[in-house]
């Protein structure tokens, strides 16, 4: 599947908030919710829009309250 660069570069910013240990894995979740979520609306290629929706599914329920502020710091718009 292909990734917009736009995509690509807001994937990186939200790693660079994510701690070391768990950066990976967290790149991993989001970027194969993404593409699914794309697969599924039947797109060619990820955008910004489907990988802030993929980031917030992939993190944990207990942590969602934080997501506003990270957004924010991002200069994202919540979905």
């Amino acid at each position: 599947m292909d990734w917009n660069e736009a995509a690509e570069d807001l994937l990186h910013q939200i790693l660079m908030t994510t701690p070391l240990p768990v950066r990976e894995q967290i790149s991993g979740k989001i970027r194969d919710i993404a593409e699914g979520m794309a697969e599924e609306e039947g797109k060619s290629r990820v955008g910004t829009n489907t990988v802030v929706r993929a980031w917030v599914e992939s993190t944990p329920e207990a942590l969602r309250g934080e997501l506003s502020r990270q957004m924010e710091r991002l200069g994202i718009e919540e979905p």
